[in-house]
C-alpha cells in the first residue's frame, strides 16, 4: 500500500468519525493526525520524535510562535528542539462562505510559526461535492470544486519562500458518494468537471501527498543540519 492509499484509508475513516461523533467532536482529527505521524516516523527515522493527538492518545502541543504561542496537530522533534509542524484541516461542509476565512487564518498560523524557524507544512482536504448543511444538520445543497479552489493554494506555493507560506502544502480533494455520505476515492478529472486540467494536474503535483512528505522530510532535516551548524559556530 503506497502514500496515497494509506491517505484515503485514513480519509475515509475519519469522515465515518466526523458523521458519527458530528463537527465539533476531535475524533476526526485524531485519526488524521495518526496517519501523518506514523509516515513521518517511517521517513525520518531515528533520532526524530514526531508527536500528536491520536486515537491511540497523546496531546496537543503548545508551541512557541513569534507572535503567539500555538496549539498545533503534529510536532516533530529532535533533541527536544522542535524542528516541524504539520496542520491539517478537512473541511466536511458550508465550504464557500468560509473559503477565504480558512485561507487567512492558514497564512496567519504559517507566518507567526515559520518566522519563529519552525518549518511549516499544511493539508487541506475537501470534498466533491462539499454539503452545505442547516443548523439542523440536514442538507441544503452541494457545492462544487472548482479551478478557483486549487488556484487559491497553488498561487499560493508559487510564493515559495515567503514567511507566509507554508514550507510545504497538500490539497486533497476526494469524492464524495452524495447518497450514502462516504468518501469513495481520489478525484479523478472526470469527477471535477469544474477544475481545468492545468488545475488538476497541479493537483497531482505540486500539490499532492506524495510531493508533501518527500518535501516536509527535507525541509526538517535541513532545519537540523541548520541548528547543528549554528551549535557547531
Amino acid at each position: 500500500m503506497d502514500v496515497r492509499a494509506r491517505m484515503l484509508e485514513a480519509v475515509r475513516s475519519a469522515y465515518v468519525k466526523y458523521r458519527e461523533y458530528g463537527s465539533r467532536s476531535t475524533e476526526k482529527t485524531k485519526v488524521l493526525h495518526g496517519w501523518v505521524i506514523q509516515e513521518l516516523m517511517e521517513l525520518l527515522g531515528d533520532g526524530y520524535s514526531v508527536v500528536g493527538q491520536t486515537p491511540q492518545g497523546g496531546k496537543e502541543v503548545r508551541v512557541h510562535g513569534k507572535y503567539y504561542p500555538k496549539k498545533v496537530d503534529v510536532a516533530i522533534f529532535r533533541n527536544d528542539t522542535i524542528l516541524g509542524v504539520v496542520s491539517i484541516k478537512f473541511v466536511n461542509s458550508n465550504y464557500r462562505q468560509n473559503k477565504y476565512n480558512y485561507f487567512e487564518q492558514q497564512l496567519g498560523e504559517t507566518s507567526n510559526l515559520r518566522r519563529n524557524n519552525i518549518v511549516f507544512g499544511h493539508i487541506f482536504l475537501l470534498t466533491q461535492p462539499i454539503p452545505h448543511r442547516k443548523r439542523s444538520g440536514e442538507i441544503k445543497k452541494f457545492e462544487k470544486v472548482d479551478s478557483s479552489v486549487v488556484n487559491l493554494y497553488a498561487s499560493l506555493a508559487n510564493d515559495y519562500g515567503q514567511s507566509h507560506v507554508p514550507d510545504v502544502q497538500c490539497l486533497g480533494v476526494f469524492r464524495l458518494d452524495e447518497s450514502a455520505e462516504k468518501i469513495l476515492r481520489f478525484c479523478t478529472k472526470s469527477d471535477l468537471p469544474n477544475v481545468s486540467s492545468q488545475m488538476f494536474e497541479q493537483l497531482r503535483s505540486r500539490l499532492g501527498i506524495n510531493r508533501f512528505f518527500e518535501r516536509m522530510v527535507k525541509e526538517v532535516e535541513a532545519k537540523h543540519l541548520q541548528a547543528s551548524d549554528s551549535e557547531i559556530d
